[in-house]
């Protein structure tokens, strides 16, 4: 972040309902201020009933050059922008906004792509893999249009969603089918056995009294686990898996990989050359204490990474 800020500062803004425990505007200021971008991220408390006029109103301000959108508002975006990125599209919701030269306003998603650079960073193969996605909500989709997009090259070769509320899998897996050349179907349980990756899209495990998303105990010898959630970790999921000597990972890398697409999207190519380069002083910023030991290199259990 600037030292100072002053009138050719530029603004980045993160509105979110709450937005108390965002962990981005650390991220984002801690990488302006290392590469000297006279720039700061804010966090906005914006209500869902709020937002289309908050969006539209702010990026009025001709120094906000883009937005990073935090829950609950991803999927409340896309009918209020005049352009989006497929990923955008095919999930139904965006995690990016930027104001383009003639002013129109367009977006596009970056879970997706930050999970895949999160799974090759923790050397937990999906390439030609069975996954299995726990949930199928708004994370879920997200997750789905990035394993699905390669195809039979470079994507998953099955695909299935799991979710407790009736046809919401289903609904989730014909979308992605219609738009990729990919399997991708719903599951009746979460079963994770047959499976060589297994991904947890949902809140469980954020709570002390949460039930497993899944039964570790039937996962395979070489499988996966890379639960998505950042609060808790390693939660119990996490911790189980790796008791078995599975290769587990929180979701915090997920989240930091995503920080070079923001930067390229919203125009500092440069700066994202850079933060590929070396991302590990943005890892120090949110792995808990527990985990800062796999910041620099991740921890590897098991199998997993073979093949």
């Amino acid at each position: 972040m600037t030292s100072t800020i002053t009138g050719s500062t530029d603004l980045y803004l993160i509105p979110g309902d709450p937005v108390t425990n965002v962990r981005l505007p650390r991220m984002f200021n801690a990488a302006f201020q290392r590469l000297q971008i006279d720039a700061v991220m804010v966090p906005v408390h914006v209500s869902k009933r709020d937002l289309a006029t908050f969006v539209k109103s702010a990026f009025l301000g001709r120094n906000v050059r883009g937005m990073v959108i935090a829950p609950p508002h991803k999927p409340l975006l896309v009918d209020l922008l005049d352009g989006c990125g497929l990923f955008g599209r095919v999930a139904g919701c965006v995690n990016v906004v930027r104001r383009i030269a003639n002013g129109e306003l367009e977006g596009d998603l970056f879970d997706g792509e930050g999970l895949i650079c999160a799974l090759d960073r923790c050397r937990i193969p999906f390439r030609g893999k069975r996954v299995l996605v726990i949930g199928a909500g708004v994370s879920a989709a997200a997750i789905g249009v990035a394993l699905a997009e390669g195809g039979a090259v470079d994507g998953a070769a099955f695909i299935a969603f799991h979710d407790v509320s009736p046809g919401k899998a289903a609904g989730l897996a014909a979308k992605l089918d219609a738009f990729f050349d990919a399997t991708v179907a719903a599951a009746d349980s979460a079963d994770p056995s047959s499976f060589d990756l297994v991904i947890n899209a949902t809140p469980l495990g954020a709570g002390p009294d949460d039930p497993l998303p899944v039964d570790v105990a039937r996962m395979e010898p070489h499988a996966a686990l890379f639960d998505i959630l950042l609060r808790g970790q390693p939660t119990p999921l996490v911790r189980a898996a790796r008791a078995r000597g599975l290769n587990a990972q929180p979701g915090f890398e997920m989240l930091v990989q995503q920080m070079p697409h923001y930067f390229e999207y919203f125009g500092l190519a440069d700066a994202a050359d850079t933060l590929r380069e070396d991302l590990d002083f943005l890892r120090e910023q949110i792995y808990p204490e527990a985990l800062q030991s796999e910041i620099r290199t991740p921890l590897r259990y098991g199998a997993a990474d073979a093949g």
